[in-house]
């Protein structure tokens, strides 16, 4: 008797097919965070399809096979193991929980216990360093006009028994240490063992001509009103940072928000995290890493440099905004020059000046430029998507609007020229000596067309505003 093949691997070939296929006609969509993030369930529907295979055979009363998965099957399943672990570390960074995670889990088996802290206040001059060491927890740091710093707050201990939670309690105080100029906030967290959890949340009154630098390992840090530099470093935190005069250097390693508005100083971003929202800033903004949630940017006065793990771009000034997200770049009002790199991204962009350098290897490129003189100079690539682009009636050009496989359309006129091949088109011609612009795509639709001007439906673009997190700081989430 001939043995029957599974269908299981046949199913398993057609559902990676999809998930590729639709990341062809959607870029946008995450494939590999969903490979790397799911990929188990291809074993867990091994397991259930050959199940239900005996079973049918079963009921059907067919002979049933020695083994429930046969040999070569297992060679592909040990295949499978190996490729997809190896595609999870590296998406993730990591595979195996390490002795941190194992803690974690067992800490949190626990209970919680409150404990109020005594508050403790000290001189310090008008201009200290406020220092808090490495902690759990939330801090809020609040300027006011005063020549002392003052802490306060509460502690939360997580443990399997109340002595043990009120043992650690007395074994952690809060302290306030005077040296030199530095007020050192210490809550003395490392004195107890890895088997309890303490977090403490601090409101720290300084004086506005304060500085701050701060280390933490969990929790959010609130800082609001002070004349001095910011320098914050946590493996995990949401950072929000109002009216703050010096240079601000913020590092994390996971953030589900980073905020900052009115900054008279540089701001320099580094990690990964999610939400990122910047606004009246005076100095230069560079960020580096990886945010990967809603990023926000809206009256920078200077440079703004993103370098991303899946998008870069650089702008001279910005007085309107930018808005960009999984799978979008919007932006308006940009001074120049402006450069944009990114591998997946439908963009929008109006009223900017200077120059343009985009680079895309998927993606749709709306573009409006600004009426002012001269016209930007434009230089614009995209392997796949349609470019769209509306330029004044009156102006200076020099356009090279190229598709090597799609159609063409010249809805401006004169003087610009269509010419059409069997797979492609290019829509070429100038307007007086004006700057060069050269858009091409390798396979999408291009089309230019006149923009009615300021106020015209064409220009309009609602830029998505991301959820604002409440402005106290977040509790710290258990792991």
């Amino acid at each position: 008797m001939n043995r029957r093949g599974s269908f299981v691997a046949p199913l398993i070939v057609i559902l990676l097919g999809l998930m590729f296929l639709l990341r062809n006609f959607w870029p946008a969509i995450p494939v590999g965070d969903i490979v790397a993030k799911y990929w188990p369930f291809l074993l867990i529907a091994w397991g259930g399809l050959r199940l239900l295979e005996i079973l049918s055979s079963a009921m059907m009363r067919r002979p049933l096979p020695r083994n429930g998965i046969s040999g070569g099957e297992w060679v592909l399943i040990v295949f499978l193991f190996i490729f997809f672990s190896g595609f999870h570390a590296v998406q993730r960074r990591h595979w195996f929980p390490d002795e941190r995670a194992f803690r974690g889990f067992v800490v949190n088996m626990g209970e919680n216990y409150d404990y109020g802290l005594n508050p403790v206040e000290k001189p310090s001059g008008k201009t200290p360093r406020i220092v808090i060491e490495s902690f759990r927890g939330n801090a809020r740091i609040m300027g006011a006009d005063v020549d002392t710093v003052k802490v306060t707050g509460r502690k939360s201990i997580r443990s399997f028994q109340q002595a043990e939670a009120d043992k650690a309690n007395t074994n952690t105080p809060l302290e306030l240490v005077a040296q030199g100029n530095d007020m050192i906030v210490r809550t003395n967290q490392d004195r107890v063992t890895d088997t309890l959890r303490v977090s403490n949340d601090l409101e720290i009154t300084v004086p506005r001509g304060s500085s701050v630098q701060a280390h933490g390992r969990l929790g959010d840090f609130d800082i609001t009103d002070i004349s001095g530099s910011v320098d914050i470093n946590s493996d995990n935190a949401g950072v929000r940072m109002q009216n703050i005069g010096g240079d601000v250097r913020v590092e994390v390693s996971k953030s589900d928000i980073v905020r900052a508005s009115d900054l008279k100083g540089s701001l320099e971003l580094k990690g990964h995290g999610n939400d990122v929202d910047f606004q009246n800033i005076a100095g230069q903004v560079t960020i580096t890493g990886g945010f990967l949630g809603q990023l926000q940017f809206r009256n920078l006065a200077k440079p703004l440099r993103y370098e991303g793990d899946r998008v870069q771009f650089n702008v001279e000034r910005l007085p309107g905004q930018i808005h960009t997200g999984p799978g979008e770049f919007t932006a308006s009002n940009l001074v120049g020059p402006i450069r944009l790199s990114a591998s997946s991204r439908d963009v929008q962009i109006s009223d900017f000046t200077q120059s343009l350098d985009l680079n895309l290897d998927r993606g749709d490129i709306d573009l409006r430029p600004g009426t002012g003189t001269p016209a930007p100079k434009m230089d614009v690539r995209t392997r796949s998507g349609d470019i769209d682009l509306a330029l004044p009636p009156t102006g200076k050009y020099d356009l090279k609007l190229t598709t090597d496989r799609g159609t063409a359309e010249n809805e401006y006129g004169t003087p610009f020229t269509l010419e059409e091949t069997d797979r492609g088109g290019t829509v070429n011609g100038t307007a007086g000596a004006g700057p060069q612009m050269r858009l091409e795509t390798s396979r999408g639709k291009v089309s230019v067309r006149k923009s009615t001007g300021e106020g015209g439906e064409e220009n309009v673009r609602v830029i998505p505003q991301p959820s604002k997190p409440p402005a106290a700081p977040l509790k710290p989430q258990e792991q």
